[in-house]
């Protein structure tokens, strides 16, 4: 569920990338995050859940990308591991606007490509959302291999309503933007669905990030063309580089206008920065973020719950 942080005046939707382990899930995070310009995405952040290892970072499309004078900031999370806890699994998916199942495309994963597709859908199921109610895309990875299984043969296995699906290959970067152009086009589609106005065109995407494949899942790597940025039409932030190589710079500001000093004046804001994570018995660690203008700072603040009869 996207969620309205009113101190920010932003609109926050969350993207999951799940599937079996080692099936490529983090490979395609740390591939996307490092396509988009910097300007545009957070950190990349990792945390302790449940005794597996989650990933996360978020990003802004640039341009007019607002609801009702809201901007939009897609958080993209995975859990990495060859096995993970149902209950790391549970505690991601919470919320999610849409989700990219990351299938591996070896013949000896399909038992458990399935296998995950089914923990999916009951994870879904417990929310009250289903594969069907969510916007959901399917990565086959790891289609570069030479033994890999046809498309066919896995859009038969797993994708027999035909949601949108990829082939890629995480480790050289193929498909992998393709597919979050994908996913984030269809949420915004079903934001807009939902009575959200003005939210930015998907294609917005294309320009934050160096380069892209844009081929077709048919077609071969090689086609692949690389996108040109594109320049915001109304930037919320100051103006935004014409070229990749520039520095940000804001236009028509007096040079004074770009010292430090002005961030004392920013008021201070605080926001939940992940999920809480279980440290044992009644002891949570919560991931904060303290910001101040563009200063940020992040913070787990830990709490013990106990309970006292009186």
């Amino acid at each position: 569920m996207a969620l309205v942080n009113q101190t920010k005046r932003e609109v926050n939707a969350k993207i999951v990338f799940f599937g079996p382990g080692l099936s490529g899930k983090s490979t395609n995070l740390k591939h996307v995050h490092g396509k988009l310009k910097p300007e545009f995405r957070g950190a990349m952040k990792a945390m302790s859940v449940q005794d597996a290892r989650m990933l996360f970072f978020d990003f802004t499309p640039p341009g007019d990308g607002n609801v009702h004078g809201y901007r939009v900031r897609f958080h993209v999370y995975t859990v990495s591991g060859l096995t993970v806890d149902p209950a790391a699994w549970k505690m991601v998916l919470k919320g999610v606007d849409g989700v990219v199942f990351v299938a591996d495309a070896a013949p000896e994963r399909a038992a458990a490509n399935r296998e995950s597709l089914d923990d999916l859908a009951a994870f879904l199921k417990g929310y009250g959302q289903s594969l069907s109610s969510i916007p959901t895309v399917f990565q086959y990875n790891k289609c570069d291999l030479p033994y890999a299984l046809p498309v066919n043969d896995l859009e038969r296995m797993l994708n027999p309503s035909r949601l949108p699906s990829f082939k890629a290959s995480s480790q050289g970067g193929e498909g992998v933007l393709q597919t979050l152009l994908s996913l984030v086009k269809t949420v915004l589609n079903d934001l807009r669905g939902k009575g959200l106005e003005g939210v930015a065109s998907a294609e917005g995407l294309q320009g934050i990030v160096e380069t892209a494949e844009t081929a077709a899942v048919t077609a071969p790597p090689q086609e692949a063309q690389a996108l040109q940025p594109a320049q915001p039409a109304q930037p919320a932030q100051p103006a935004q580089p014409a070229q990749p190589a520039l520095a940000p710079q804001a236009p028509q500001a007096p040079p004074e206008a770009l010292a430090p000093a002005v961030a004392a004046e920013e008021p201070l804001s605080l926001e939940l920065s992940g999920a809480p994570q279980a440290a044992g018995p009644g002891l949570f660690r919560l991931p904060l973020t303290i910001r101040s203008g563009a200063r940020t700072k992040s913070v787990v603040l830990s709490i013990a719950l106990s309970l006292e009869e009186e």
